[in-house]
């Protein structure tokens, strides 16, 4: 769900004028004006993210699993190992 600038314009209008009238507390005032730095960094990191992108790079697929890609899955399922009454490569097969 995005939020749109003008929803985040707004939020900072409200915090800045909240801030105005409570000058007087120094504290609650520096919170108002925390609120809106974090706002603008909102708003600023919006414009300089990149488009998201569905599709991974090979680089990026093997960083995240370790492995490559372009490799097809072993089907491993129909294969069944005898070893010592062992029927399966898994520890769960009895």
């Amino acid at each position: 769900m995005a939020v749109t600038n003008d929803t985040i314009m707004q939020k900072i209008q409200k915090e800045l004028t909240q801030a105005k009238q409570l000058s007087a507390d120094e504290t609650a005032m520096k919170k108002h004006i925390a609120n809106i730095h974090l706002l603008c960094e909102l708003l600023l990191e919006e414009a300089s993210a990149p488009a998201a992108s569905s599709e991974f790079t090979a680089a990026e697929i093997k960083a995240m699993t370790g492995k490559n890609p372009s490799s097809k899955p072993l089907d491993t399922a129909g294969k069944l190992m005898e070893q010592d009454g062992a029927n399966g490569d898994s520890i769960f097969d009895f």
